[in-house]
């Protein structure tokens, strides 16, 4: 139960690199009194540490239809790079060869040059195109028809970056409440705030930041806010590749995605910071955000799920024949290994389902959808107290650094700081780590 402070000027809602970011810049950069609530005990304990832990460069991202994505992914780079090397975290530059796996692909080849330079990419330094034989001179077991190399593409561990990056936060005195989960949200009496009832007792705040992730739909929904969205969600699942086969290969690799309409990832090899290699993902529709086993993490969330309201986003999408028969084709690769090796197989040849002997870390990515279909976009919904981030999706653990900086950019001038009192440059205690104004610059 919640035994210290209950009113606070500020209160974030989910405990993973986002809301940690968040809470770091604003206890960095004003007087002001900050919760984070999280309903698990520590911070990170979801898809923060359930990922592939690769800082992306942005050779993929539309500078113009993913310019907040893509400028958050380059700025990010450096700020990680900064905060590893001076508190001694490991940082695993293996880079990424993206393939075309035929010829069909190749145009969108010569697209990933042109968005990497938008995006402030250097061609020969930061990235380069390959042919085949390029390929093959950099990764002998791989084959395809061409491919882009994105060099500096790092192997991280995302978990250890938000658990560091929050000791910073909480010695900046943030107040962390874990064991606490959002059962109801309602306005104060006096009209001048929220009160949050927890599992772990009540809260009260001026303003309500809600940036749970897989959860932040609810949360918004509770407020009667975001009401024409309902999420879908998909778990990502691994199979690590048993060595010596797996260290013959040094680098990650992706595949272009076929079926870019939908959030269905084409299979990759990967690099983690521990030396380890793993393939895939596939998108094992559950639930929700936390079956990381099964259908669901409980049967009366599964009910749920399935009458959810709105229901006609779902109803329309589960008529579109193309998108069924890759919900099915995923299953597959979740049953059986050997679809997913098979998937593997067009650009890494010679691996085999006898390599694949344990089960990597699966995680699990929240999609929202609407009359239209799947949103691309990471979405911002408000009201004069509370802001919700809504469908922060991939690359959102590379780009949070500066991704969470332009969030509190956008609450400042909105207006939804009220009368806090801003620090000045020399009383900001990691200035010289993290810049604010370098950090925004551009947005």
């Amino acid at each position: 139960m919640v035994d210290a402070k209950t009113k606070f000027n500020i209160i974030i809602v989910g405990a993973g690199i986002l809301g940690v970011s968040i809470a770091f810049w604003l206890s960095e950069l004003y007087d002001t009194s900050v919760a984070l609530v999280e309903k698990e005990d520590g911070v990170a304990k979801h898809t923060s540490s359930r990922n592939t832990g690769v800082i992306h460069r942005p050779f993929y991202l539309n500078p113009k239809k993913k310019r907040v994505f893509a400028l958050s992914a380059q700025k990010s780079y450096f700020l990680w790079e900064k905060f590893a090397s001076q508190f001694g975290l490991p940082w695993s530059p293996h880079g990424t060869i993206e393939v075309a796996i035929d010829d069909s692909s190749l145009p969108t080849l010569e697209q990933y040059r042109g968005w990497s330079i938008e995006n402030g990419m250097v061609e020969g330094k930061d990235f380069e195109i390959l042919d085949s034989q390029g390929v093959k001179k950099l990764e002998p077991e791989v084959s395809c028809s061409g491919a882009i190399h994105s060099k500096t593409d790092t192997s991280v561990d995302y978990g250890e970056f938000s658990r560091s990056l929050f000791e910073l936060a909480k010695k900046n005195g943030v107040q962390f409440i874990g064991g606490a989960r959002v059962d109801k949200i309602q306005q104060k009496q006096t009209k001048d705030g929220l009160e949050l009832v927890t599992s772990a007792g009540k809260l009260e705040c001026e303003l309500l930041i809600n940036a749970a992730g897989g959860g932040a739909l609810d949360i918004a929904h509770r407020l009667g806010l975001a009401k024409q969205y309902t999420d879908l969600h998909f778990r990502g699942e691994y199979w690590y590749v048993d060595e010596p086969f797996a260290s013959k290969i040094s680098r990650n690799i992706y595949s272009i995605a076929r079926f870019k309409e939908f959030p269905f990832l084409d299979p990759h090899f990967v690099v983690r910071v521990n030396g380890k290699r793993e393939i895939g993902p596939n998108a094992v529709l559950v639930s929700g955000p936390g079956a990381y086993k099964g259908l669901s993490e409980s049967s009366p969330q599964f009910v749920e799920k399935i009458f959810e309201r709105p229901m006609m986003p779902k109803l329309k999408l589960f008529t579109n024949t193309r998108f069924l028969s890759l919900l099915w084709n995923e299953w597959q690769s979740s049953i059986s290994k050997k679809a997913m090796c098979a998937r593997v197989k067009q650009f890494i040849p010679n691996i085999n389902v006898s390599m694949l002997n344990e089960r990597g870390l699966a995680g699990v990515r929240t999609t929202l959808i609407d009359g239209n279909g799947f949103v691309p976009e990471a979405l911002f919904v408000e009201d004069s107290q509370s802001f919700h981030i809504l469908n922060y999706g991939s690359p959102g653990a590379t780009g949070s650094p500066a991704f969470s900086a332009y969030v509190v950019k956008r609450l400042d001038e909105g207006g939804h700081f009220g009368g806090l009192k801003r620090k000045d440059g020399n009383s900001r205690p990691h200035d010289s780590l993290w810049n604010f104004e370098d950090a925004v610059q551009g947005f």
